[in-house]
């Protein structure tokens, strides 16, 4: 309550910091003076002429202080005018239609006063609200603007001809190009005409999107919003959420989870058939070989249990080597870097090639889970070197640092300019390399292929403990 009539009685006070609103007083005096002197008779001028000298000055320091101090400068300065020319009224006019025709003149002033400078105050008052509420709409729309801009999502707003009218820095940088580029520009030209015209409303699929300039397609989750403008019309927003990186880690998946289940098949089969042209066929001429023990031939006995016992031999080796290529015993029990060197030397003996290992710093177990992945990865980078890389040459290097190891594979082959893209590796069948990608990835460690030091390529494989 005393904040309100604090507030009232500041908005009624004359500005009296102001040196316009002396000099308008100054006036006001300088006019009543003028109309004394005239009553007074000093200055001779006719009685038709100095008549209206109150209405007519008056009005003009009034409406001066009315258009720059609003109803409180008018009203004041008319009642001041008013008071300065109460001693002519009294003194100086003796008949009594003077005296009601100069007090008239003083009401009109102070009533015009009132009127002049009250529309005055409601037009400042109009003219700041408006004001206030333009700033409030720069102020939000910059908000909307920055927000707008900052938003990690492609978005294009379209009017209802389908054409561009706003495009945030994300969608520029999308079509590679500015905002400004994109705007005027078709939307159908961009995402299609469905979207464009509203069709794909409520829609979320997954889309091709072609950009110029760009080698590999882009993969986008339109997402289609319709809203209705403050003039009434209806616009589209259009956000493309860019879920290319999704799309082609789903496609690699769907690639790898196909060649897996047919790897699995195959070795299915090559374990069925090796068990059966080697196990299976050891065991059956045991067997027989048992078989003539019993049938009483106890002369050539001594012989037959020899050749049982190498067959028995030979199934135990075939079986172990089974064991060993589905699961290497020698990877839990003596660790990472006895698995790789044991898995060299047979590459080594198998292949012809020659494979060397070398290992550096003071190893540490890594977990399971890591260590079958890196070995998994040695196993199918010197595949890889046997069957595709024509090399006389392969090195393994495992280095451990106190925080870290690393997994080298290089060989001096052929080799390959750079890591392809996986849609490369997806097209031409290569998925052994996004296998080791996704094993990698796994393990938590990074994977990197490429050209190595002098030739061939060079296989990093980084983890941490």
């Amino acid at each position: 309550m005393r904040h309100h009539l604090a507030w009232a009685v500041r908005s009624w006070l004359p500005p009296v910091g102001r040196r316009e609103f002396w000099a308008v007083q100054l006036l006001v005096v300088a006019i009543a003076g003028g109309h004394s002197l005239l009553d007074l008779g000093w200055l001779r001028l006719s009685d038709a002429f100095v008549s209206p000298i109150p209405t007519t000055l008056f009005l003009i320091p009034v409406v001066y202080a009315a258009l720059n101090f609003g109803l409180r400068g008018s009203v004041l300065t008319a009642l001041w005018g008013a008071l300065l020319t109460l001693p002519n009224l009294i003194w100086f006019h003796v008949v009594w239609h003077e005296r009601l025709a100069e007090g008239w003149e003083i009401m009109i002033v102070v009533a015009l006063a009132f009127f002049v400078g009250r529309r005055v105050d409601d037009e400042k008052r109009a003219r700041h609200d408006a004001e206030s509420r333009e700033q409030a709409r720069r102020v939000s729309e910059e908000k909307f603007r920055g927000v707008f801009d900052h938003v990690a999502e492609p978005i294009l707003l379209g009017d209802r001809r389908g054409v561009i009218e706003e495009a945030n820095v994300a969608a520029a940088r999308l079509f590679g190009t500015t905002s400004a580029a994109l705007h005027a520009k078709p939307l159908a030209s961009l995402v299609g005409p469905d979207i464009a015209d509203g069709e794909a409303i409520g829609v979320q699929d997954v889309r091709q999107l072609n950009v110029p300039g760009r080698p590999e397609p882009v993969w986008i989750e339109p997402i289609v919003i319709p809203f209705v403008d403050q003039i009434g019309e209806t616009r589209l927003q259009v956000m493309l959420r860019d879920v290319t990186l999704r799309h082609v880690r789903q496609q690699e998946l769907e690639d790898y989870a196909r060649q897996v289940v047919a790897g699995r098949e195959a070795e299915r089969g090559r374990i069925a058939r090796e068990l059966h042209d080697g196990p299976v066929q050891s065991l059956v001429i045991l067997w027989r070989t048992l078989d003539s023990i019993g049938d009483g031939d106890h002369g050539g006995a001594q012989a037959a249990i020899r050749d049982a016992q190498r067959t028995t031999r030979a199934i135990a080796d075939e079986l172990r080597r089974f064991s060993r290529d589905l699961r290497p015993s020698v990877l839990d029990d003596l660790g990472l870097r006895t698995a790789l060197a044991a898995q060299v030397d047979m590459f080594g003996q198998r292949t012809g090639i020659a494979a060397r290992f070398s290992s550096t710093g003071a190893e540490f177990r890594l977990s399971p889970e890591q260590e079958l992945a890196l070995l998994r990865i040695a196993q199918e980078a010197l595949s890889n070197i046997d069957r595709h890389a024509e090399a006389r040459i392969a090195a393994v290097r495992l280095r451990f640092w106190p925080d870290r190891a690393r997994l080298t594979i290089a060989d001096d082959g052929k080799g390959m300019p750079a890591e392809p893209p996986p849609s490369e590796l997806r097209a031409a069948g290569k998925l052994g390399l996004i296998g080791m990608q996704e094993r990698a990835r796994l393990a938590g460690a990074t994977l990197s292929i490429g050209p190595g030091r002098r030739a061939g390529t060079r296989v990093t494989v980084d983890v941490r403990r």
